[in-house]
């Protein structure tokens, strides 16, 4: 169970987090990004399904990613090679995140609740991805370390162009 808690030195750490995070991402750094990342990550963005309450994920479905550690340093892996023929040229990124909430979640974890806008670029071409990132993020030595991300996008259909970022 999730305590919210009104820390301004978490809220300050979790938006830190967060800035580091979206300069590493935009600028293509990828493998310093996996370094935020805790071993056991399980980061996630499931297909989702209208209702009359809204989108809601389907759980038992394969999702967008459904990823661990090795498979994301494969992504990345992948990305850095020219073999990725949806990132040649490498995308033009802007992420825009606002952290709506935070809470101590026990046993040196924090609860984070988001909201994402990312704009992708290449050639003449635009996606616009909008969502919900919810996270938790594990408290170690140097700092925090995210151990899981959900993020539940507003729309259920992607664009042409692939899928190459992270959310």
């Amino acid at each position: 169970m999730t305590e919210l808690v009104n820390d301004n030195a978490l809220a300050q750490a979790v938006d830190g987090f967060y800035r580091r995070e979206i300069l590493l991402l935009q600028d293509r750094r990828y493998r310093e990004w996996l370094a935020l990342l805790d071993p056991s990550i399980d980061y996630r963005v499931p297909v989702t399904h209208a209702t009359l309450g809204g989108l809601v994920p389907v759980e038992d479905g394969l999702g967008y990613y459904d990823e661990n550690l090795e498979l994301l340093k494969a992504r990345v892996a992948k990305l850095e090679s020219k073999m990725s023929w949806v990132e040649q040229p490498p995308s033009r990124l802007r992420y825009f995140v606002q952290t709506i909430e935070v809470g101590r979640t026990g046993h040196g974890t924090v609860s984070a609740r988001s909201n994402l806008l990312l704009l992708q670029y290449r050639w003449n071409m635009e996606q616009q991805f909008s969502g919900e990132r919810t996270d938790t993020l594990v408290e170690e030595q140097g700092g925090l370390k995210l151990r899981k991300r959900l993020v539940v996008l507003d729309r259920q259909a992607l664009g042409k162009q692939g899928l190459s970022v992270f959310f």
